[in-house]
């Protein structure tokens, strides 16, 4: 069965366990899916119970809220998980010295 490395991080409890208790901060985009198709962004930060805190969107938005061509987006706060989304395609182009400060451990998907 085909999984995505998104799928075998989260059921790998010795990677988890690394990344629990540190800040985390993630780098991620609309297809950044499971097979069922819920974001990377909600299920690390389910899976780490408060580690994730931050992430970081290209072009699009985090969640492909921007699906017009060229179209930046802002900086925001996730509503439901309380961390900033730092747009990488807005006001800045690459993370800003005060973006890399609020994680430890960069995580891609």
């Amino acid at each position: 069965m085909f999984q995505f490395g998104l799928e075998q991080l989260l059921k790998d409890n010795t990677q988890l366990n690394e990344l629990r208790g540190t800040r985390i901060g993630l780098v991620a985009h609309p297809a950044s899916v499971d097979q069922k198709l819920n974001h990377s962004v909600d299920l690390l930060a389910q899976a780490l119970e408060g580690s994730l805190k931050s992430a970081f969107g290209p072009q699009h938005g985090m969640r492909g809220d921007k699906q017009d061509n060229m179209i930046e987006s802002q900086d925001y706060i996730d509503p439901k998980l309380n961390i900033p989304i730092f747009s990488l395609y807005g006001e800045v182009r690459r993370p800003t010295p005060e973006m890399l400060e609020t994680f430890d451990t960069l995580v891609f998907d």
